[in-house]
């Protein structure tokens, strides 16, 4: 038993395993406290890997939504202080300091927009645009 538990005590202690191989994916996007970076700015339609790294050091998601709205025009709701989502496409689950998420999403000719929608996250800039052909 007591082994059992020292195994999984060192398990833990390694933290979240990376859920994606740079060669693996197709977009990587790169989150960090308040931006979000793709290493391209145009994509292929069709079915599309995403690798996403939180590389901040506060708890991150993303929000992928196809729209010809600009990123810093989205409907914002000050209460609750999170962006509307028209258009959604996918989300990561919410990412703490240092993890990294695959997320495969249905990609269709157009323009997309890219944010964290952790409350008040959006409003400090973490949004970026993606063009899809």
């Amino acid at each position: 038993m007591r082994l059992l538990l020292a195994g999984l005590l060192v398990i833990a202690a390694c933290g979240e395993a990376a859920a994606f191989q740079p060669g693996d994916v197709q977009l990587v996007v790169e989150m960090t406290d308040y931006k979000v970076v793709t290493n391209v700015p145009t994509a292929r339609a069709g079915e599309t890997k995403l690798g996403v790294r939180n590389r901040g050091s506060q708890p991150h998601d993303l929000v992928v939504l196809r729209t010809d709205l600009e990123p810093d025009k989205l409907p914002y709701d000050a209460g609750k202080a999170k962006a509307g989502e028209p258009g959604f496409v996918g989300r990561t689950k919410e990412l703490r300091a240092g993890g990294t998420a695959a997320l495969t999403v249905a990609l269709e000719p157009g323009r997309y927009v890219l944010i964290c929608n952790v409350a008040g996250h959006y409003g400090l800039g973490m949004r970026t645009s993606l063009r899809v052909d």
